[in-house]
């Protein structure tokens, strides 16, 4: 793990708080974290030549079908 030291203005912090910038500090880092791993995800998906449109509209297929078997049995 990094270690990165930044210069925060002495009246921000007395302003709002060391911990408050720290917890802002931790929340960035976590978004760009997630955005990293977005991102990756989104490349292995593309790569995966997997037509993941395609796969949606056949599993709300079989989800639509599989409740209307459920709770429509009886219906008619």
């Amino acid at each position: 793990m990094s270690l990165i030291q930044l210069e925060i203005d002495d009246t921000l912090i007395q302003a709002i708080g060391l911990q408050a910038v720290n917890t802002f500090m931790e929340r960035q880092l976590t978004l760009l974290r997630v955005q990293y791993l977005g991102k990756k995800i989104t490349a292995a998906i593309q790569q995966s030549g997997i037509n993941h449109q395609q796969e949606v509209k056949e599993a709300r297929q079989e989800a639509w079908q599989e409740y209307k078997d459920k709770y429509f049995q009886n219906t008619t």
